[in-house]
């Protein structure tokens, strides 16, 4: 258990919510929400279009391999994807 003598130690040295009273003003703090805000939007943007090329190239692949499995059929290759 903590004594008395102990808290007044570890007072000392942590910083109190008076010391971070000052350490960001609001003013920063909002600036660099709005930065983080913005950086994730422009990250989510590129997420998104990896996810819409992937889904264009599965259908590709798909339509690809219909016709390679039409194709084998007629000239008579077993295909098994």
């Amino acid at each position: 258990m903590l004594t008395n003598s102990d808290i007044q130690k570890l007072s000392a040295v942590l910083a109190t919510k008076e010391d971070l009273k000052d350490f960001y003003n609001k003013a920063e703090i909002d600036k660099k929400f709005s930065l983080l805000q913005t950086s994730i939007d422009r990250y989510m943007k590129k997420v998104q279009t990896i996810f819409e090329e992937a889904v264009i190239q599965k259908y590709r692949l798909s339509r690809v391999d219909d016709w390679v499995q039409k194709a084998s059929n007629k000239i008579g290759i077993d295909y098994n994807p």
